[in-house]
C-alpha cells in the first residue's frame, strides 16, 4: 500500500518555487498550487529560470504529489464560441505549464451546460478535452475532472455524468477523477454515514472504477446533504462531520490517494488540520483542532 499524502492547497506569491517550502512548514506530503492568476485570462508565461527553481525546490522539500488546480474561468462545455475559445486556450496554456514544471495532475471542474442540457453539456466537455488531447500528444500530465456541488448547470455532480464523459474519451487512460468531499456530499453522496460512505465507493466503482480516482478535495459542508451549493467548512466542523474523514484516512480504498486540503483554515489551521488527520490514518484520535475559521479560503 502507497505511504498515506496529506497535504493542503499552497500558495504561490511571489512565484511557484515558493511553493514547497511552504508546503514542508506546514507538514504537506503533497499540495495543491495554482500555477497563475485563477481569476484571470492573460498570464505571464514561464520563464525557465522558474522552472528550475520550482524543480529544485520540489526536490528539496518532503512535497510528494503537486496538483494544479486550472482557472476558474474555464467552461469547456459554453455555449458561447467566442468564451469556449478562449476556455480551450487557457486550458492549453495551464497543460503546458504543467508539463514544463513537471506537475502530474491537472484538476479542473468540468463546465456548467448553461440551459443547453446535460447531455449537450457532457458532449461538449467531451469534444473539448479530446482536442486537449489531441493537442498535446505526448504530455504526462493527466487531467483530473473534479466532482461538483450541482450548482446552477454544472455537469459532474453525479457519478454516472462522469462516466458518460469517460465513454466519450478518446484516450480515457489519460484522465482522472477528483473527489471533493464537500461537492459529493452536497451533490446527494451520504458520506457523513458509515452505510451510505460505502454506498458511495460502490457507486463510484461501478460506474468510474477506484483506479480513476486520483486525488481528494477534503473539506467539510457548511451545507446539508443534498443542498446542491459548495461551501467548505473546517474538518469535522459542518454537516459531514469527522467519522467520514477518519473513514477517509483508514479505508484502504481511499486512503492510498493524495488528499488536499481546501478548508476556509488559513495556513496555521492547515497545519493543524494535516496533524489531526495523519493522526486518525495511525490509529491516534485526537480532538479536533481548534481553529479560527480564516477570512479567506485557499
Amino acid at each position: 500500500m502507497s505511504e498515506i499524502q496529506i497535504g493542503c492547497h499552497v500558495s504561490t506569491s511571489g512565484g511557484v518555487d515558493k511553493a514547497p517550502p511552504r508546503g514542508d512548514k506546514l507538514g504537506a506530503g503533497c499540495m495543491q498550487v495554482f500555477t497563475r492568476n485563477q481569476m484571470a485570462w492573460k498570464h505571464k508565461p514561464l520563464e525557465d529560470a522558474e522552472v528550475a527553481a520550482f524543480k529544485a525546490a520540489l526536490a528539496d522539500s518532503g512535497v510528494g504529489t503537486v496538483m494544479s488546480h486550472d482557472s476558474y474561468l474555464i467552461n469547456l462545455c459554453s455555449p458561447d464560441p467566442e468564451k469556449l475559445q478562449k476556455s480551450l486556450d487557457a486550458f492549453d496554456a495551464e497543460v503546458d505549464r504543467c508539463t514544463r514544471l513537471g506537475i502530474p495532475l491537472l484538476n479542473f471542474h468540468p463546465g456548467a451546460h448553461m440551459k443547453q442540457g446535460v447531455e449537450w453539456g457532457i458532449a461538449t466537455i467531451a469534444d473539448s478535452l479530446n482536442g486537449v488531447c489531441r493537442r498535446f500528444p505526448d504530455s504526462p500530465v493527466k487531467l483530473v475532472l473534479e466532482t461538483v456541488a450541482g450548482q446552477g448547470s454544472t455537469v459532474g455532480r453525479r457519478f454516472g455524468e462522469m462516466a458518460e464523459i469517460f465513454a466519450r474519451l478518446e484516450q480515457p487512460e489519460r484522465f482522472g477523477i477528483c473527489v471533493d468531499t464537500a461537492h459529493v456530499f452536497a451533490a446527494g453522496y451520504d458520506i457523513a454515514t458509515e452505510g451510505g460512505w460505502d454506498k458511495t465507493w460502490e457507486e463510484f466503482d461501478r460506474l468510474l472504477g477506484m483506479d480513476r480516482l486520483v486525488a481528494f478535495h477534503v473539506n467539510d459542508s457548511k451545507v446539508k446533504l443534498g443542498s446542491h451549493v459548495d461551501r467548505h467548512a473546517l474538518i469535522g466542523r459542518g454537516h459531514i462531520g469527522p467519522g467520514a474523514f477518519i473513514r477517509l484516512v483508514t479505508d484502504p480504498r481511499t486512503r492510498h490517494v493524495p488528499m488536499m486540503l481546501e478548508t476556509p483554515a488559513g495556513d496555521e489551521g492547515y497545519a493543524a488540520e494535516i496533524a489531526w488527520l495523519t493522526g486518525a490514518a495511525t490509529g491516534e484520535l485526537r480532538d479536533l483542532p481548534e481553529i479560527e475559521e480564516a477570512k479567506r479560503g485557499y
